[in-house]
């Protein structure tokens, strides 16, 4: 099977923020990411749904120190496709299961149909009949402007945080804490 290329849109802030939450302490922050890195991180959404994504590199399992990222409140490190919010992981969900309805539909179902979805005459006698698997609209919601930008200079990078949180705020790329 060949490789399967979707075009996935998810919303930004006014200022090209994207949303992400942390998976330990689950606070939300704001991430202001290259075209190549947003790229990048949508279509490893939908790799982490598909049944068939390629394996993971040995540098991957290994736990590879350009997959970390930080959490700007508790300073805690995870893999670039930790970061989701629970919305953000339902809309990608849905590309994942449409894909995988229509490869059904395609490859399993319109064959059979096809087959053994007339009467046959004989002794023996099969018949199939089969509904394609629908499909559903992926929705999210816009983005808010609901979060103060914090200077990272550290990596000469933005990110976006609740306001009035305490303690030392850690760089999402390189985790350094700033006070």
């Amino acid at each position: 099977m060949g490789d399967i290329e979707i075009n996935i849109s998810l919303p930004l802030d006014d200022e090209g923020f994207l949303r992400r939450e942390c998976p330990f302490c689950r606070k939300e922050f704001k991430v202001m990411l290259t075209k190549e890195e947003l790229v990048t991180l949508a279509q490893e959404g939908i790799d982490s749904f598909m049944t068939e994504a390629e394996a993971k590199t040995d540098s991957d399992a290994n736990g590879s120190e350009e997959l970390k990222q930080f959490c700007p409140y508790c300073g805690q490190r995870a893999t670039n496709d930790s970061w989701w919010t629970q919305e953000q992981l339902s809309y990608i969900n849905v590309f994942a299961q449409n894909i995988m309805a229509s490869l059904i539909n395609e490859n399993l179902l319109g064959p059979l149909q096809r087959n053994f979805g007339h009467q046959q005459s004989g002794p023996f006698s099969i018949s199939f009949q089969a509904h394609k698997m629908e499909q559903q609209e992926p929705w999210i919601s816009p983005e808010v402007n609901d979060m103060s930008a914090f200077n990272l200079p550290c990596c000469n990078r933005k990110i976006k945080i609740e306001e009035n949180t305490a303690g030392p705020k850690h760089c999402f790329f390189c985790g350094f804490p700033h006070e």
